[in-house]
């Protein structure tokens, strides 16, 4: 104990003294907290009241909006932001400053490989990236007749008795129904008749990304705790990939050319000649990226359109107006109100609300420091930033007064970067944005072209459940009554 006492005393010493060599201010520390503990208790505590985001942007109100503390157990500094400038330098004008943290990376091992786009960096990263991007072309997004499908058989299973459902489930069916479709030509169809194999798919697969998140968490105590159970699923998803693998290379020419001129995300994969445990390695972090981020915008938006009559009315008339033809992807872009309250939806219900880097080197932020938060300050080789898009997207003196409120409109007008970050920003950007808002615009179409309209029973605020990605506490449980309405109900 006095070892770790002394080392960490000195590490404080050492940040105070190198900021004043290098002629920059210090940054506001989380009071009373030396060795991080009582940061840590405070964030379990947060944790089990599900009040951590909001717990996280009152410290920024409190300490201004960058404040550096220690990050226990794991070794050195931590800052906490919702500052665009420092953002924009860890994202894009410093980036190579700057790399995924070890912390995370070793949280999602286990499930996603060594090859995955999110465990990666450097050269390893930029190849992942490389690989992936084709994939991504408009042909893909645009391939509204797949998403569509889904999008039918997801209104079929709404019960027709005014029984409740929660609504969060169908879209994480949704999502993984639409994405197994596109990656591997063939869907889990879990809001159809899923076989066994693709419902123990979808089982392993919220349980490890659940795990992943608590790895994370827990830093490198989650080395010290065997976990048969995620074994075992990661075992079963990585088998479940391999079979769509091995099937696809198995094919003849004649049969990739009866299959036609659909895209398949897997055959795009296989053509760049990377071994099979590389592909399933991506083809996992695909899944990560898309199933959980898409049904989480998804349910908080619905949950705002159920508060906002308004709004839905608005949405319906762009829909009427496009008459009685399908939407094209084409006609989804021109549909200003509708990816306005899309946009809106992810400003304040972002599915990643904290991400993080972590320095390879001493390097320097443009500010955070001082009294006034406005000084550069320096940061040694190996802190961890985390930046909080929840409460930078919240900000009243970048979204103005009524930043807490859905309001589609202000995107009439509203300019922002790195202000605004659900797909986050410079080089590693998401690459399958366009696929999500794709994805996201078509299903919000399809349900308010099927019912007359949204309401709302439940009056409890949202409660937001921390993993991966954000979620609904409890669900957004819906009746369909016999009117043609979808009301929220309090389950």
């Amino acid at each position: 104990m006095g070892v770790y006492t002394q080392t960490e005393l000195r590490g404080w010493y050492q940040y105070y003294s190198k900021n004043a060599q290098n002629g920059c201010a210090p940054m506001p520390v989380y009071p009373n907290d030396t060795f991080g503990i009582r940061y840590l208790l405070e964030a379990i505590r947060q944790v089990k009241a599900n009040a951590l985001l909001e717990s996280r942007q009152q410290c920024l109100k409190d300490l201004g909006h960058a404040f550096i503390h220690k990050l226990f157990p794991e070794p050195g500094l931590c800052v906490d932001t919702d500052e665009p400038e420092i953002v924009k330098t860890i994202l894009a004008t410093n980036f190579e400053d700057w790399i995924i943290p070890e912390i995370r990376v070793r949280g999602m091992l286990p499930v996603l490989g060594y090859h995955s786009i999110f465990t990666t960096n450097g050269p390893e990263w930029q190849h992942a990236r490389a690989m992936l991007r084709p994939a991504f072309v408009r042909d893909q997004f645009s391939d509204i007749q797949c998403f569509d499908r889904h999008v039918s058989k997801l209104i079929d299973r709404i019960p027709k008795d005014g029984s409740p459902f929660d609504l969060q489930a169908l879209f994480a069916m949704l999502t993984i129904d639409s994405i197994s479709d596109q990656m591997f030509g063939q869907s889990t169809d879990i809001l159809g008749a899923a076989s066994p194999e693709a419902l123990e798919f979808g089982a392993c697969f919220d349980r490890s990304v659940f795990k992943i998140a608590n790895r994370v968490r827990l830093g490198w105590l989650s080395q010290l705790l065997p976990d048969r159970e995620l074994d075992a699923d990661v075992g079963y998803m990585r088998k479940y990939v391999a079979r769509y693998v091995q099937d696809i290379r198995g094919q003849t020419e004649k049969d990739m050319q009866n299959r036609g001129p659909r895209y398949v995300f897997l055959h795009e994969l296989i053509k760049t000649g990377e071994p099979d445990e590389v592909i399933r390695d991506q083809s996992l972090s695909i899944f990560l990226a898309g199933r959980d981020t898409t049904t989480s915008v998804l349910t908080y938006l619905f949950f705002e359109l159920s508060r906002n009559p308004g709004i839905v009315a608005k949405i319906q008339g762009e829909i009427q107006d496009l008459g009685e033809h399908d939407p094209s992807w084409e006609h989804l872009r021109t549909m200003k109100y509708l990816n306005w309250a899309i946009k809106e939806a992810l400003r304040l219900s972002p599915p990643v609300a904290t991400n993080a880097r972590e320095a390879v080197r001493d390097t320097i932020l443009p500010t955070g420091g001082g009294l006034d938060g406005k000084s550069p300050t320096f940061v040694p080789k190996g802190t961890i930033v985390r930046y909080q898009p929840w409460s930078m997207q919240r900000r009243e003196d970048i979204y103005g007064s009524d930043a807490n409120e859905f309001r589609p409109e202000r995107w009439e007008d509203l300019k922002v970067t790195f202000q605004y970050l659900p797909f986050n920003a410079g080089p590693r950007i998401c690459i399958g944005q366009q696929f999500a808002l794709t994805q996201m615009a078509l299903i919000t179409f399809r349900l308010l072209q099927a019912f007359n309209t949204i309401e709302r029973k439940d009056e409890r605020p949202p409660v937001r459940k921390l993993g991966v990605n954000t979620s609904m506490l409890y669900g957004c449980w819906t009746v369909k009554d016999f009117s043609g309405y979808l009301v929220l109900v309090d389950p």
